[in-house]
């Protein structure tokens, strides 16, 4: 018993220390098997070196903590004093304490969506759950640990077995590193021309400026300084007012690529993916034809989400990681933790650190083009900026990030919206370099240019800031300017009520591919060439057209407990929200938009006839929604994505 006796004055937190980072090198290893799929996902072992430095030494921190807690307690002088005996439980504890840590911090924002608060009975409940699953987890390990696999756990303690288990750890995970590290998640599919020669038919090119509201934009007589997108509107069509079909990216450029209402194609919430049962834009054109390529930097398009279904060539620009971590590692909870402490002790913040800034979208899309130039292409790009952090320009590590103030002070109104105006004239500047390259080969005037958001931004105007909790105006009016090859109906600017539901069909028809049967939207550009009484407007679906543009938009909304739908008929507005919504808005809502383009005047109570007339109108629309839905698919959301997806304002 003698020769596991521990000496001297440091013996006893050297060997806690040890014991506790080979316990938390474990628990991070057991994270990192669970993010990859248990090895389906090979590339996501890459994180192993970060893992084990960051959870080893973690696990060292807490095997020591634990050291001090017994020194205390004189009932545990002998495991103190026993070297097999200390170094057993402090394995157990440092284990059990890390995964405790990490199945806490993922149930909060993973399994309850950020919608529990700790202190609620279902949050106690959950702590309590998991604390209990904790310390059967610990007693279990320690007995095993100290009995029958006592001799290993002392010789794996001890200093030279406790370095040959480290470096061999650390080997593999630079191996694995080296292997599997990529700066971009990329997605190729083999091109097979089909359908009709799509050789006289034009390229089409759809851009989607992320967080886009139309009132900054010089076009729209906004603020901003817009050169670029102003002419490309004049080169086009304007429509003065489009809506998205949702408040957030996902189920917004779901229903934009898919033409099709949030509750049919089922991408709504953080961990749904695009369901493979849905028709896409690039489906439909790649049958045709065309070669298509998309080019996103926004996490929630990454491939984990299919949405790079029916493209040939599909790039996702992940930011650029702190800490020297990789792809991999950033899904582990210990880095979104350490970067939470860095983005709140260091003030600087940089674009890649959030996404890839326009010059990287823009420099990929020229790529694409020398390569793709002298084929038929459907090219999608998806830029992140104005998105927040709303940055100074030129960039200097200053900035506004929902990350750090998650809820500004309304002073914050003027400076923030004069750093989102600086970022909407640097986007500016990468839409003009776009055109200009389109110019360069000879292709922008035959070609068929969309412009575009998936959904606007509040600035305190609902007494509320950033997206996805409301339908108010800010947060669902986007931009639009589609430019027609040959320039046909340049500068016209169309009054009628569109949506990006629309804009699909009206691509596909205006390049003479036919419209999948499922897609709901209308070609926007019929009613531009007739009279409005004889406008024969081309639906999908083999539905009849109506003799006119129906102004009816319909949008909807399930982000973060927020529920709701919006009706717009003509000149009212009518929204319909979950009584509990974070946001406290009222149930029902009704405006008159010409009298208040602001919405400050809740006309609900004071017209209960048109309650009764839009409130049924808008639960056809819902109910016809939902019996149109498609098989929807949800995905184990992994910790990059979850990190990114906090990072932009996704989750808190």
């Amino acid at each position: 018993m003698n020769d596991h006796r521990i000496a001297g004055p440091l013996g006893a937190p050297l060997v806690s220390f040890r014991a506790g980072a080979l316990g938390g090198l474990l628990a991070g290893i057991v994270e990192l098997l669970l993010v990859s799929g248990f090895g389906s996902h090979p590339a996501a072992l890459s994180g192993l070196l970060f893992a084990a430095l960051a959870y080893g030494l973690l696990g060292g921190l807490i095997g020591v903590a634990a050291h001090l807690g017994l020194s205390l307690l004189p009932f545990h002088a002998d495991r103190r004093r026993d070297r097999r005996l200390l170094s057993a439980f402090m394995v157990a504890k440092s284990f059990s304490a890390v995964l405790f840590l990490v199945f806490l911090f993922r149930a909060f924002r993973d399994f309850h969506a950020e919608k529990v608060k700790p202190a609620s009975p279902a949050g106690l409940l959950t702590v309590a759950v998991l604390a209990v699953a904790a310390v059967v987890l610990f007693f279990l390990l320690k007995a095993l640990l100290s009995g029958k696999l006592v001799g290993l756990t002392d010789r794996l303690v001890r200093p030279v077995g406790w370095v040959v288990v480290l470096a061999a750890v650390l080997l593999t995970g630079v191996a694995l590193q080296a292997a599997f590290n990529r700066e971009t998640e990329e997605v190729h599919v083999p091109y097979a021309a089909g359908g009709a020669d799509p050789a006289d038919q034009p390229n089409v090119l759809v851009i989607l400026i992320d967080t886009l509201r139309p009132d900054r934009l010089g076009c729209y007589g906004g603020p901003a300084s817009t050169p670029n997108i102003d002419a490309l509107a004049r080169d086009g069509i304007l429509f003065r007012t489009t809506y998205a079909q949702s408040n957030n990216t996902k189920p917004s450029t779901a229903s934009l690529l898919t033409s099709r209402y949030l509750n049919e194609h089922r991408a709504m919430h953080k961990t749904d993916m695009l369901t493979p049962a849905v028709t896409t834009l690039a489906e439909a054109f790649s049958e045709a034809g065309y070669f298509c390529g998309g080019i996103v930097t926004n996490v929630n398009l990454a491939p984990i989400y299919n949405f790079q279904q029916g493209f040939h060539e599909y790039t996702y620009l992940p930011p650029k990681f702190l800490f020297g971590a990789n792809e991999s590692a950033s899904r582990l909870v210990v880095y979104g933790v350490l970067r939470q402490i860095r983005m709140k002790l260091v003030k600087s913040i940089w674009p890649d650190n959030f996404y890839r800034p326009a010059e990287v979208v823009t420099g990929r899309f020229n790529g694409f083009l020398k390569q793709h130039h002298d084929r038929r292409f459907f090219a999608y790009l998806h830029y992140m900026d104005p998105h927040d952090p709303f940055f100074e320009h030129p960039y200097n590590g200053k900035g506004y990030a929902r990350v750090v103030m998650p809820n500004p002070d309304p002073k914050f109104v003027e400076p923030f919206m004069a750093n989102y105006d600086r970022e909407i004239e640097y986007i500016d500047q990468w839409i003009g370099a776009v055109t200009d390259e389109l110019k360069a080969v000879g292709l922008y005037d035959s070609c068929l240019i969309v412009l575009t958001s998936d959904h606007g931004e509040e600035f305190y105007e609902h007494g509320g800031w950033w997206h996805g909790t409301t339908l108010q105006e800010e947060q669902i009016r986007v931009p639009l300017v589609i430019k027609r090859p040959g320039g046909a109906a340049a500068g016209t600017v169309c009054e009628d009520l569109a949506r990006l539901i629309d804009v699909a069909p009206t691509a596909l028809i205006e390049a003479g591919v036919e419209v999948p049967e499922k897609m709901r939207g209308r070609n926007l550009l019929a009613a531009l060439e007739f009279p409005p009484d004889t406008a024969a407007v081309a639906l999908a679906g083999n539905e009849p057209a109506p003799a006119a543009v129906p102004q009816e938009v319909y949008s909807e909304a399930d982000f973060e407990g927020c529920v709701g739908q919006a009706l717009r008929v003509g000149p009212w507005k009518y929204l319909l929200m979950n009584p509990d919504n974070k946001r406290g808005l009222p149930e029902e809502q009704l405006y008159y938009l010409p009298d208040d383009p602001q919405e400050t005047n809740n006309l609900a109570a004071a017209h209960p006839e048109k309650v009764a007339e839009m409130k049924p109108l808008l639960l056809a629309y819902l109910q016809d929604a939902l019996s149109r839905q498609e098989m929807g698919a949800s995905g184990d959301i992994d910790r990059a994505t979850q990190e990114r997806l906090r990072a932009l304002g996704y989750t808190q």
